[in-house]
């Protein structure tokens, strides 16, 4: 029986362990060792039995359906930050720009289930045609979304942040990602947004900690 990975669900391997993020309820999760297994052999493209078939059918992992196997999510990492590398390139409007954009995420947020979250940032998504990222313009937004924090709590704030960011990013033809991440021992998640290999809001020093699960380009 063909299986494919349920609607609203993203993997990775964060401390060796299978974890998930469950977008339509809204909740991360681990699967037991032997599950998490058996589900890693289906991801890679090997045939299971129909045991292990069934049990991740019944684990709300997969469902019958025509389709790939899907990998761990992965993105490539962090090694700059640009929040903290042009101290002298933000104005009072960018700030300003900045705290109302995070206010407007999180008036945005509460209105909108997670699931909705990608197809509903995919909408302002348009084709660039090659040009190139503007590099002075992402470390103003980055130096005007640091500021702003004097002036709109930053502090477990930072998937509204990331949104803002992303869509501005998105505003200014800038090819930018959401990254939803994770960790264990203790658990935590985090959300930040990157351009190839520099963060543009989320703090480079968090982002290493974190394990990407879904990555929204």
């Amino acid at each position: 029986m063909p299986l494919v990975l349920r609607p609203g669900l993203s993997w990775c391997l964060c401390a060796e362990q299978v974890v998930f993020l469950d977008l339509a309820r809204d909740r991360y999760f681990c699967l037991p060792e032997a599950l998490g297994d058996d589900f890693q052999h289906w991801a890679s493209g090997e045939a299971l039995g129909h045991a292990e078939q069934e049990a991740l059918v019944a684990a709300g992992l997969l469902e019958p359906g025509e389709g790939e196997p899907v990998a761990a999510t992965r993105y490539q990492s962090a090694r700059r930050d640009l929040a903290i590398e042009r101290k002298d390139i933000a104005n009072p409007f960018d700030v300003l720009v900045a705290a109302a954009g995070q206010l407007r995420a999180r008036r945005w947020l509460r209105r909108r289930p997670m699931f909705d979250i990608p197809a509903s940032l995919a909408q302002h998504r348009t084709p660039r045609q090659g040009k190139p990222n503007d590099e002075t313009r992402l470390h103003k937004i980055a130096r005007a979304f640091l500021i702003s924090a004097a002036l709109v709590r930053a502090a477990d704030q930072c998937l509204p942040r990331a949104i803002a960011v992303y869509r501005l990013c998105l505003r200014h033809g800038i090819v930018a990602s959401l990254i939803f991440g994770v960790r264990l021992h203790p658990f935590a998640a985090h959300s930040w947004v990157q351009v190839d290999d520099a963060v543009v809001v989320g703090d480079l020093e968090q982002v290493r900690l974190y394990a990407p699960i879904l990555v929204l380009p």
